[in-house]
């Protein structure tokens, strides 16, 4: 390997490390060993341990060679390596690339290649090269500083470990960030980010001294680095930044600041300035808020009068009529509605829109409304990210039901209409043009078809394991108080169904169901109400898979009252039985086709009387 890309040295220790097997009696030495790691460390190279040995004799023998304190993320067990070796890699924010992994046994490197594809591994017999070149090479971190921001880090790690709930540990980590202009005076430390960082490098721009020197002294340029810290220490700079007209010329960060929202808290600090990403990152950042728990204390943020507290509910059908049950003023609807030109808008409601549209900017939006005729700018209003909203209740139902589309010019993506008849699919376009599917009373044309398609690319619809990451997603995107609610969908098959889009859905459901139950029995801030506890047999559905009889739905709002008065503090007002009496009748009615009849007048009357009680 290239050992001026070497960032990671993960040591064996029997027959590698020093003479001999611990555990089966003495061992010897090593003293060129011992210098090797002193000296790798003096260079910044970070020294680690992955060994098949019981971790207290370990210990105590480094430690009577007063070697000990120069390891970091040490893995001394009886487990395989392989996924050790993969583990230690993620926890320290490392890339196999970077890494090499000594081992005098031909098997472990193997299995180690196995996990990690990318990683550097050679035997011993390599030592007396990596002595060769580090012995001549400058030693720029005699103080240690990058080995002891890997022991605060690994402090941190073993306390994230230990926590039940990662958003409220990263409130409670208390980080802090701060961005700084004065580049000049850590300019050698910015150098080494620009020329070394990889997996938060945006731009990927390796600039030389010189230029870098000029970007910085550029009056057109606003740069400046980044440095965090949090109750385990601090990190020192870990970001630098340059931008020129509102666009960014560098873009980076330490591997060390992974998974603490660092990235998005600067880009949405400068006013989310354009940025081309360069290869692959391991986060990306958008035009979400800042995080919350970065600069923040988690009980201001989280407090809340409950009496006052939102209770959203958001989705189609399913949520509407559950909510037609309840009362209350503290309750905020978001349901499918008609816009001020007499189309229907449902498809706000789908997790890939509401995920991302509402951060979108006002140009992004307008592009949207004038791409798609059937978007409306009311849709991209959401209370959902509000700070005084208590809890949320969504549907999984109509995940998988609309088709996915992307911008093939923007990335933007936008779900609209059921995916098994995709928009851009010229053998579907005779279906939309003389509405023989649904088209949520849009007039589409064969002109409009061959632009939109023009523009965007069908992506399928979300998977089971694409909900469930959307729905992770949207937990750290609302304030660290807010619950989530989730309505899950019918396992049991609908029999008289018809209708393509919803063929074998029971399946889709079973699947997406079994992935919200096993997280919400170990995220405390995800409850679900499981229609499945509801529906007795294929008497308890209307037309489709997805709408049920009102017993359905009056039942399962008796348990999301109990919701409400729980985490709101609020009891909300539950409609009567004469009213779940009423609209049954109706529904009835309905199926009839005796709307148009005399017997309909009555029935308004009768709703008014209903009503009043």
């Amino acid at each position: 390997m290239d050992y001026s890309k070497l960032k990671l040295v993960i040591w064996d220790l029997d027959d590698t490390f020093w003479q001999g097997t611990l555990s089966e009696g003495e061992i010897e030495s090593i003293e060129e060993n011992i210098q090797l790691v002193k000296t790798l460390t003096d260079c910044g190279v970070i020294n680690t341990i992955c060994s098949k040995n019981d971790e207290h004799p370990v210990m105590k023998k480094l430690q009577e060679w007063g070697i000990a304190d120069y390891f970091v993320f040490s893995s001394i067990n009886w487990l395989p390596k392989g996924k050790r070796i993969q583990e230690l890699l993620k926890n320290m924010g490392l890339r196999a690339t970077n890494t090499l992994f000594l081992d005098d046994n031909i098997v472990n490197l193997n299995e180690a290649k196995f996990y990690e594809p990318n990683l550097n591994v050679a035997e011993p017999h390599i030592i007396s090269d990596l002595v060769a070149y580090f012995s001549v090479q400058p030693k720029k971190d005699l103080n240690h500083i990058r080995l002891d921001n890997y022991k605060v880090l690994e402090t941190k790690r073993k306390a994230q470990a230990e926590a039940s709930d990662n958003l409220a540990f990263l409130f409670e980590s208390g980080t802090h960030v701060e961005l700084y202009n004065d580049c000049e005076s850590e300019f050698e430390r910015i150098f080494e980010l620009v020329q070394r960082t990889n997996q938060l490098n945006y731009t990927k721009k390796r600039s030389s001294r010189e230029e870098l020197l000029a970007i910085i002294h550029d009056r057109e340029v606003c740069s400046g680095y980044v440095t965090v810290g949090d109750k385990f220490g601090d990190y020192g700079v870990v970001g630098f930044y340059a931008i020129k007209h509102n666009e960014c010329i560098h873009f980076l960060f330490s591997c060390r600041t992974i998974g603490q929202g660092v990235e998005q808290y600067v880009y949405a600090s400068l006013g989310y300035p354009k940025l081309t990403v360069v290869g692959e990152v391991i986060n990306n950042v958008d035009t979400s808020p800042k995080p919350m728990w970065i600069n923040n204390e988690r009980d201001g943020i989280c407090e809340l009068v409950k009496s006052n507290a939102k209770v959203i509910f958001k989705g189609a059908c399913d949520l509407q009529i559950v909510c037609a049950y309840l009362e209350s003023s503290n309750i905020i609807e978001e349901f499918t509605y008609v816009s001020d030109n007499n189309k229907w808008v449902e498809h706000h409601n789908n997790s890939v829109n509401y995920l991302s549209h509402p951060f979108l900017s006002k140009k992004e939006q307008d592009e949207l409304l004038a791409d798609c005729v059937f978007n409306d700018p009311k849709m991209f209003n959401t209370a959902i990210y509000d700070k005084d909203t208590a809890l949320i209740f969504l549907s999984t139902m109509v995940e998988p039901n609309l088709g996915i589309y992307r911008n093939k010019k923007t990335g933007i993506r936008i779900a609209f209409g059921e995916s098994c008849y995709p928009l851009t699919d010229c053998n579907n376009w005779d279906l939309y043009i003389n509405k023989k599917v649904f088209t949520a009373e849009n007039e589409f044309t064969k002109e409009w078809l061959e632009e939109f398609s023009s523009k965007y690319e069908f992506e399928g619809e979300l998977t089971p394991n694409m909900i469930l990451a959307n729905a992770k997603l949207l937990l750290t995107k609302i304030a660290p108080h807010t619950k989530l609610c989730y309505f899950l969908g019918s396992e049991k098959p609908y029999l008289a169904n018809t209708q393509e889009n919803y063929k074998d859905r029971h399946i889709v459901y079973q699947q997406i169901n079994k992935l919200f139950r096993d997280w919400a029995a170990v995220e405390e801030r995800v409850l679900l109400i499981d229609f499945n506890d509801y529906i007795r047999g294929q008497e308890d559905f209307t037309n489709n898979i997805n709408h049920f009889v009102r017993r359905v739905y009056y039942d399962a709002a008796t348990k999301i009252n109990g919701y409400i008065a729980e985490i709101a503090g609020t009891k909300v007002k539950q409609k009567s039985c004469i009213y779940l009496w009423f609209w049954s009748l109706v529904d009835r009615i309905g199926r009839t086709g005796f709307y148009q009849s005399r017997f309909w007048l009555i029935v308004r009357k009768m709703y008014v009387w209903v009503k009043r009680k």
